[in-house]
C-alpha cells in the first residue's frame, strides 16, 4: 500500500506541530521547512482542522496548533481519515463491477492485510511520531539559520 502525499504531509505536519507545541505555526513555515507546496499543505491543514485534529486561527500570529486530544490519537485514525483504504474495487459494494467477486478469495486476504497494517499504526499515538521533539526543534532552528545565511 502506498500512502498519498496528502497523508504523508498530514503526518509531517503533525510531527512539526509536536515540536512546536507552544505556538501557532503557519503553513508557510512548515512548507518551507519540508520543501513542499504551501498550497498543498494548506489543503492538508484545512482537512485536519475540519476533522478536529488541529485548531486554526487567523490574522497576525495565526496558524495552526494541535487540538488537545491529538497527541494521544492513534496514528491509524489519522491515516484512516486522510486515506481511501479501499485498496481494490470489490471493497466498495456500491461501485464494484468485478465479475468474479462472489467466488474470489483475494478480498478476504486483502482485508486481513489491511487490518494488519492498521493494527500496527493503531499501536502508536501521534505523540510517538515525535519522540524526540527537542531534536526536531533543533532541526527547524538549524534550517532557519541556514536560510538566513548570506550567499
Amino acid at each position: 500500500m502506498q500512502l498519498t502525499y496528502h497523508t504523508d504531509y498530514a503526518l509531517r505536519l503533525l510531527i512539526y506541530l509536536l515540536s512546536h507545541p507552544e505556538r501557532n505555526v503557519s503553513t508557510r513555515e512548515m512548507a518551507e521547512f519540508y520543501g513542499v507546496s504551501v498550497n498543498h499543505l494548506v489543503k492538508v491543514a484545512k482537512s485536519l482542522t475540519q476533522g478536529g485534529w488541529l485548531v486554526s486561527s487567523r490574522g497576525i500570529g495565526g496558524g495552526v496548533m494541535l487540538a488537545n486530544h491529538t497527541p494521544e490519537a492513534k496514528v491509524g485514525d489519522i491515516v484512516r481519515y486522510t486515506e481511501n483504504t479501499d485498496i481494490v474495487e470489490c471493497f466498495q459494494p456500491k461501485t464494484n463491477t468485478c465479475p468474479i467477486h462472489q467466488s474470489c478469495d483475494l478480498k478476504p486476504i486483502l482485508f486481513q492485510a489491511r487490518r494488519a497494517f492498521f493494527d500496527v499504526l493503531d499501536s502508536f499515538t501521534v505523540r510517538d511520531l515525535a519522540r524526540h521533539p527537542n531534536e526536531l526543534l533543533a532541526l527547524t532552528r538549524s534550517a532557519k539559520r541556514g536560510k538566513s545565511k548570506p550567499t
